[in-house]
């Protein structure tokens, strides 16, 4: 059973940002997919990849928009990338700092194909996810191409353009939804997520050379590449293949879980039982903790709450829940938005001097 991709946790705070300056609900997507606190995955600098494209695929459902992902790529601050970007802004020529760019990539994103090609006088940027337990692609895609080609762009120049975008999946209707972003020919249904431009750019200077920074970032990422094997462990791998599907309300039977990890159902408990792990006991902490969040950080109905959670009854939801906190859904709650306003008021006093007269 592989490991489970992963991504840096700087690169979903820098999406959830974004998603709260756009008037979107960020505390309804974050507690539905486990990271409105710290009960699911615990606090990580690296957090499950398939959390972070469930997070997008919910933002653009939540606002109807099929290329969400891309409007959140163009405006993503991609230092949050960490100093990958630097790479190629330091670097000696454009075709050095990209092909770094793309060594290095699994630093910062786990279980992702990415390389630099060449071939008849064309280069290609390629992106893809292999990670078979990550099911939401399309806004990942539309995102990633996107922070690709303002990396490309931040070195090439403002008027610089490609020559094509591939994309894996189909435009479907929203072709018209995409042409509005980019000024190149798209292609869909492709093998790989691309950028394509002319390899004549990769021979192309950056005016922000730097060489002791450039060669600086290349030793400290080489031996993060080195002595960091990324990737979650089984219980968190589990967890977040159960927290994504229940965001696409889709079965999160184990018979379908085990076929997503690529095994048969026998033999995917017999890796649970191997490591003291049950898959009801990783299914019902995945529910608990995805409800607390929900009850603690939305106004989103119980109701509403339990048939996110999978649950056919809301009566069947408020049992179960009761049987693992020792409160009902509703008591919870209560006590939960007290418990913010009391820590409200204690950062008020906190922050304030007192003056005597």
């Amino acid at each position: 059973m592989h490991s489970s991709g992963v991504i840096a946790t700087s690169i979903i705070d820098g999406v959830v940002s974004m998603i709260d300056s756009r008037g979107m609900d960020p505390g309804t997507i974050s507690a539905r997919v486990g990271i409105a606190d710290d009960g699911l995955f615990g606090r990580s600098s690296f957090l499950p990849l398939s959390t972070f494209t469930t997070l997008l695929e919910m933002a653009a459902y939540q606002t109807n928009d099929p290329v969400l992902g891309i409007k959140l790529g163009k405006n993503f601050n991609f230092r949050s990338l960490g100093p990958t970007p630097d790479l190629v802004s330091s670097a000696r020529t454009i075709g050095e700092g990209v092909a770094k760019f793309a060594e290095y990539f699994p630093t910062m994103q786990s279980n992702t194909h990415c390389t630099l090609e060449t071939n008849g006088g064309i280069a290609r940027l390629s992106y893809s996810i292999v990670d078979r337990t990550v099911t939401h692609r399309i806004q990942d895609a539309n995102f990633s191409e996107a922070v690709f080609y303002s990396v490309l762009q931040a070195s090439l120049g403002e008027d610089w353009q490609p020559l094509c975008l591939e994309f894996e999946h189909s435009a479907g209707s929203n072709l018209a939804s995409y042409t509005t972003h980019f000024d190149c020919p798209l292609h869909f249904g492709a093998r790989h997520n691309a950028i394509l431009f002319p390899a004549s750019d990769l021979d192309r200077s950056v005016r922000s050379f730097d060489l002791s920074l450039h060669q600086r970032l290349d030793r400290e990422l080489s031996e993060c590449l080195r002595s960091n094997k990324l990737g979650l462990d089984l219980t968190n791998s589990v967890k977040a293949w159960i927290s994504a599907n229940l965001c696409r309300s889709t079965s999160i039977d184990i018979c379908d879980a085990a076929s997503d990890f690529g095994m048969s159902v026998r033999s995917f408990q017999r890796k649970l039982s191997d490591a003291s792990l049950s898959y009801a006991d990783l299914r019902n902490a995945v529910r608990t903790e995805i409800a607390k969040a929900m009850l603690a950080f939305t106004d989103r109905a119980i109701p509403e709450i339990a048939a996110d959670l999978g649950y056919s009854e809301t009566s069947a939801f408020a049992r179960s829940f009761k049987s693992f906190t020792g409160a009902t859904p509703a008591k919870f709650r209560v006590h939960a938005v007290r418990d913010k306003e009391r820590e409200k008021t204690s950062e008020f006093f906190t922050g304030v001097t007192l003056t005597s007269h």
